[in-house]
């Protein structure tokens, strides 16, 4: 009696611990986040490094200079060369995109805005200072709100670049460091777990950044070719959403349709058609060969989690979603299936 006593104090302990545990990741979300995105940051920069300084005859450090000093330049040319016209066009999508809804609102919505405007007629007069000074009320609250938001999206890159830089220069120091809180028998699986999960990231990381600049150029030629003149700016915004894996393609062709077919019918079906097989193409041929080397990630499981992140914590957690899968399958299969269960075949699939 005693014993099944102790074993449900511990279970129940155990449960209010992990519960706890969530609790606080969920309130502490942004700034996990944060620090995740400088670690897979600094995960690229690290694999970079190493390469560089295997294939040379630099240490370590310098070939980390020349490879952030190489993303840097790459940057600002491919910004300076693309940034003033990406502006002018990414300006004319957003006012063709605004067009659109309001002639879709529009053309559904006409009755009722016929309604609205007959039971308005009787206060207009009495109404329209009120209304001035509502809408000069809200345009004040939303340039505040837009500048507060501005300000602290630049404090977090800065941010975020400098947690990055800092634990790229010493992944020895903070890898170290974080084995040292493991007790002594398990270091080495959680040093090997580390490992695996760095080759995963990497590997992932550069998965994406294929897919990016597939994805992202073809689109781009082939408006380009179809005459379309927001080309460049839906081929970037392509290249950029795509970094989010399943969602992010999707959310890509909406605009790429609707300017498509605002063409000309013609136009949109072969835009249509044509950026289903890019898509189809580079989501089943080539990231799975460059991806295999990291981890499998279900479909299904993936955009739920997407989907959780982005109600948990918006737009950040839907970016971050399928870095922390691969994490999160990685560390199962480690900790779980390899050394709780001692499967080394199942974890091999």
């Amino acid at each position: 009696m005693e014993r099944d006593s102790q074993i449900r104090w511990i279970r129940t302990d155990t449960v209010l611990l992990t519960a706890g545990l969530l609790l606080l990741a969920w309130l502490l979300g942004g700034v996990l986040l944060l620090v995740f995105a400088a670690v897979l940051i600094a995960v690229g920069l690290d694999g970079l490094a190493n390469e560089v300084a295997r294939r040379t005859s630099l240490p370590r450090g310098w070939s980390l200079v020349v490879v952030t000093a190489g993303v840097v330049v790459l940057l600002a040319g491919v910004g300076g060369l693309t940034m003033p016209q990406f502006i002018q066009q990414f300006s004319e999508l957003r006012d063709s995109l605004v067009e659109f809804v309001e002639d879709a609102r529009e053309y559904f919505g006409t009755a009722a805005v016929q309604v609205e405007e007959l039971l308005g007629d009787e206060d207009d007069d009495n109404d329209e200072n009120a209304e001035m000074m509502g809408t000069f009320e809200d345009i004040v609250a939303q340039a505040a709100a837009w500048g507060m938001t501005t300000l602290g999206a630049l404090s977090s890159l800065v941010v975020l670049i400098v947690l990055a830089m800092f634990l790229a220069a010493d992944p020895a120091l903070y890898r170290y460091g974080f084995l040292h809180l493991v007790p002594p028998a398990r270091r080495e699986l959680a040093d090997n777990t580390l490992s695996a999960l760095a080759y995963a990231l990497r590997w992932w990381f550069l998965g994406q950044l294929v897919s990016m600049l597939l994805l992202g150029v073809t689109v781009g030629l082939g408006l380009l070719v179809l005459g379309v003149d927001l080309w460049l700016a839906l081929g970037v915004l392509t290249a950029l959403l795509t970094f989010i894996p399943f969602l992010g393609p999707l959310i890509a062709m909406v605009p790429i349709v609707i300017v498509g077919f605002a063409e000309g019918i013609e136009t949109g079906i072969i835009v249509t058609i044509g950026y289903l097989v890019i898509q189809n193409v580079e989501g089943n041929v080539v990231v799975p060969m460059i991806q295999h080397k990291a981890v499998n990630l279900a479909p299904a499981l993936l955009i739920s989690l997407q989907v959780l992140f982005s109600v948990a914590f918006g737009v950040v957690g839907l970016i971050l979603a399928a870095p922390l899968t691969v994490v999160a399958m990685v560390a199962v299969k480690k900790l779980y299936i390899e050394a709780a269960l001692g499967d080394h075949e199942a974890a091999e699939v």
